[in-house]
């Protein structure tokens, strides 16, 4: 039985195998690697920001009760800022904020104006408006009503005082401040590739809030006074955690466009 022969390879057709693999990697592996770079830098930044601004309660509050002792004194409010201490555990965390003021009974007249206004409105809604408006403003006449109703029945007395009342926005307005950077990095920060364009828009979008908090109860002060009491269930469902959520989503969605410029920051 014969051996079959090898014939040698010429030296022009032997090829060097490379010793490492030159093996570019595939679009979809660089582009999952992308992703998970982004989903650590957003957690990354989301956790700083949370802390940064958990430890930052203490004086965040002494401005706010600054602001709005001053905002008190120009407008010459007969309100009063009290503050109580805000603890969880042994830990501090700042203080809780609440106006109060003395506004006098409404009269009669005034319910009836709020009354008839109310009922107009109403009126109004089955004519003018579209149907995502109209629902929303029925809602609203029927709870100011309810509120006018309540004034009456209890001989001029609201259950709800004003101090309630802007304590507990305070509250939505700081749980809602302090969960901004999480709702940032579920959507804006896994959309945006620039870190300083994420960090730019987180800014904005927290010092916006850091502002409107004090604005917003002492707004809210202004306005029970010069009404009445009855208008403390309206102004909360209308310009309370709502707007804030409205505000969010719409400077949200200013910034999504800053990847539609030309401009970048870089």
């Amino acid at each position: 039985m014969s051996t079959p022969r090898h014939h040698p390879l010429p030296p022009e057709a032997v090829r060097a195998r490379p010793v490492f693999s030159t093996r570019k990697p595939r679009r979809a592996e660089t582009t999952s690697l992308s992703m998970l770079d982004r989903v650590l830098q957003s957690v990354t930044m989301a956790v700083t920001l949370t802390a940064i601004l958990v430890f930052a309660l203490n004086p965040l509050t002494a401005l706010w009760q600054s602001a709005m002792n001053s905002l008190v004194d120009t407008l010459s409010l007969n309100a009063q800022v009290i503050s109580h201490g805000l603890h969880i555990g042994q830990t501090s965390f700042g203080m809780r904020l609440g106006v109060s003021m003395e506004s006098p009974a409404p009269d009669k007249l005034s319910l009836m104006l709020q009354a008839v206004m109310c009922f107009g409105v109403f009126g109004m809604t089955w004519a003018v408006l579209n149907m995502p408006l109209r629902w929303g403003l029925r809602i609203l006449c029927v709870l100011h009503a309810l509120g006018l109703l309540m004034i009456v029945a209890r001989g001029d007395q609201f259950p709800y005082s004003l101090l309630d009342h802007t304590r507990v926005l305070y509250d939505s307005s700081l749980i809602w401040l302090l969960l901004t950077p999480g709702l940032l990095a579920a959507g804006f920060f896994l959309v945006e590739r620039s870190w300083l364009n994420r960090l730019v828009a987180a800014m904005l979008i927290l010092g916006f809030e850091i502002i409107a908090l004090p604005l917003k109860l002492i707004l809210h002060s202004v306005l029970v006074a010069l009404l009445s009491p009855a208008v403390i269930p309206l102004l909360f469902l209308a310009a309370g955690p709502v707007l804030d959520i409205l505000l969010l989503a719409a400077l949200y969605a200013w910034v999504l466009t800053w990847r539609q410029l030309k401009f970048k920051l870089r």
